[in-house]
């Protein structure tokens, strides 16, 4: 899997220790169609069997399995200083 980040993401997440998580979030309703949207934090997961662990230089990006067999994953960092965040986007 190809990743898709520029010196202001790779700083940031180093500034977060070195780790983060993309995961698939799924929300369903009994009213309206399902809605699934990637999830990004800092740190790795507590269940590391279900996420393929990428190195990227000095950066760890644990992407779940079900994600990996995407073509790349881009990571897009967004807002302002104390609010700034992380976002992902998959590409096939």
């Amino acid at each position: 899997m190809h990743i898709e980040l520029n010196d202001d993401v790779r700083n940031w997440i180093r500034s977060k220790g070195n780790q983060v998580t993309v995961k698939m979030i799924e929300v369903n309703s009994c009213c309206a169609p399902g809605v699934q949207e990637l999830f990004v934090y800092t740190g790795k997961p507590k269940d590391l069997q279900n996420y393929e662990e990428v190195k990227e230089g000095d950066l760890t990006i644990f992407i779940q399995k079900s994600l990996t067999c995407k073509q790349s994953l881009s990571l897009k960092l967004s807002g302002i200083k104390l609010f700034q965040t992380l976002s992902a986007k998959v590409h096939s």
